[in-house]
């Protein structure tokens, strides 16, 4: 019987503290409110920040088998992704973003050649003065991952690496009433223009100083790596759903050089203008237009005629650049 009753007691006592439960103790109102100040600043800090990534594959394709009309075989390709990461908490925010593109092409005549190729970075730092307008520090850096030729001919580098590379820097004050478009307005605005490719600023590639060379040609000075400027940068984005299950994304970069070593420059606005429509077919697949226009005064474009058959440059001068790819593949969103 004792031992029935030291097997018992434990499990008593168990259910004692299960129907009664022990008194806790009151916390002091300074440890509670400390406690609670931890949880919600975990909370908030979790908030604070916002996390996507959008990812595309674009195919095209052409095949042609004893096709009389003639022709050719094609099959082309476009991988782009874009990750943004933003944080706001009160007054101050940040938003940056990071894309990537690369596009090729390939042919039985022509073999694979590029058609996209760009990475680029971008970052905002603001501080909200009052109700939607922020001062704002703006970084952007524009390049490319490999070379590129002027196709036809392939053993000529038109650029490579960081040739060119953009960089802007600018202060200013950023307006954004609405979640989906903002306008950013820069009167402190620099501008770096990079050729690290030695052979393309020897050449004055994208507007660097060329290098001093003698009458043989033998470089005596090399061209410059870095051409600064300062002026005025407006940047204007937008980006929405304009239909059911039609996005329209487009970001317009406007500069200018108040240094221009030609007076009769500076009031000329550099551009570049990019916007992206994505249909969305279903949850993975897509169609997506991109479309890329480029305006530099510094940047000359060859002229070519036919002479005889024969394709011969006339001219150079600053044109207007565009680029335009559309597709249909798939994309995924985290």
């Amino acid at each position: 019987m004792k031992k029935l009753l030291l097997f018992i007691q434990p499990l008593l006592v168990l259910f004692s503290f299960a129907e009664n439960p022990p008194v806790t103790l009151p916390i002091p109102d300074d440890m509670a409110v400390q406690v609670i100040q931890s949880d919600t600043a975990k909370a908030d800090t979790i908030k604070f920040w916002k996390f996507s990534t959008k990812n595309v594959l674009n195919f095209n394709q052409v095949s042609l088998t004893n096709w009389a009309e003639g022709g050719e075989s094609a099959i082309s390709g476009i991988a782009f992704s874009i990750a943004k990461w933003n944080y706001l908490n009160n007054s101050f925010k940040m938003d940056n973003y990071l894309l990537a593109a690369y596009g090729i092409t390939w042919n039985g005549e022509q073999g694979i050649r590029k058609t996209e190729d760009r990475f680029e970075y971008g970052g905002l730092l603001g501080y909200e003065i009052v109700n939607d307008l922020f001062y704002s520090f703006v970084v952007n850096l524009k390049s490319q991952f490999s070379n590129g030729y002027a196709y036809p001919n392939d053993s000529v580098i038109v650029s490579s690496t960081l040739s060119p590379a953009n960089l802007f820097l600018s202060l200013g004050l950023q307006y954004k009433p609405v979640e989906y478009a903002s306008v950013f307005i820069s009167p402190a605005s620099g501008k770096f223009v990079f050729v690290m490719n030695q052979e393309l600023a020897d050449k004055g590639a994208y507007g660097v100083q060329p290098a001093i060379t003698d009458t043989s040609g033998n470089v005596l000075v090399p061209g410059n790596n870095v051409r600064p400027s300062f002026g005025v940068n407006i940047l204007l984005t937008y980006n929405r759903d304009i239909l059911k299950n039609v996005n329209f994304d487009t970001r317009v970069n406007i500069h200018n050089n108040y240094m221009d070593d030609d007076i009769s420059n500076r009031w000329n606005m550099d551009i570049d203008w990019e916007s992206a429509l994505s249909f969305k077919i279903n949850s993975y697949l897509s169609s997506n237009l991109f479309m890329r226009l480029l305006y530099d005064n510094d940047i000359p474009i060859p002229t070519y005629e036919n002479i005889g058959g024969v394709k011969v440059e006339v001219g150079k001068g600053p044109k207007v650049q565009f680029k335009e790819n559309f597709g249909i593949g798939i994309t995924f969103k985290v």
